[in-house]
């Protein structure tokens, strides 16, 4: 069978329809696969969310209060800034939480 395919000259054909497009599928796959893992890691280690608390502010991670942000008072906000903290505001860092808030102190 592979002397019928060189001899026909159809050997080329015949490596990158089984052999090579098959391996660049692959290959190209396998890439994607490793830009996700690494454009996406560390993003699910901690999760914080800013959320109402009595009439203030505070950073939660989980269910556990980090830190309470006295000087934002709620009720002198704007009814949707309000709505938003009692909903939730997710944040990926401490330092992200920080420049968030810097506009309601």
């Amino acid at each position: 069978m592979i002397k019928g395919i060189l001899k026909n000259g159809d050997f080329m054909r015949f490596f990158i329809q089984k052999a090579l497009f098959p391996t660049l599928i692959f290959v190209a796959a396998f890439l994607l696969v490793l830009h996700f893992i690494k454009n996406n890691k560390g993003t699910a280690d901690i999760n914080y969310v800013i959320k109402a608390y009595k009439n203030t502010v505070a950073l939660y991670s989980g269910e556990e209060i980090i830190k309470i942000y006295d000087n934002i008072v709620l009720n002198t906000l704007p009814e949707k800034d309000i709505h938003q903290f009692k909903k939730g505001v997710s944040v990926a860092s401490l330092e992200q939480a920080e420049i968030y808030l810097e506009d309601f102190e």
